[in-house]
């Protein structure tokens, strides 16, 4: 996983994590507000790779994005 803006590249986690978390844990700096994919504060780029929810977002965020929480 790589955060484009801070250039900070780390592993994913084994189990179940979400992107806020890891950003979180590696201080990179995000938005967020309810931390369910309810308020989609979160959305961002997804500039590669594929993403899955825990939880599916209650809207699924336009093409090209993701809610990292």
């Amino acid at each position: 996983m790589t955060f484009a803006r801070s250039g900070i590249s780390t592993p994913f986690p084994d189990g179940p994590s979400s992107l806020l978390e890891l950003a979180e844990a590696c201080d990179v700096p995000v938005r967020w507000s309810c931390r369910t994919g309810v308020c989609h504060t979160c959305v961002t780029p997804l500039l590669s790779g594929e993403i899955a929810y825990i939880t599916p977002p209650l809207e699924n965020p336009a093409a090209g994005e993701a809610l990292i929480c």
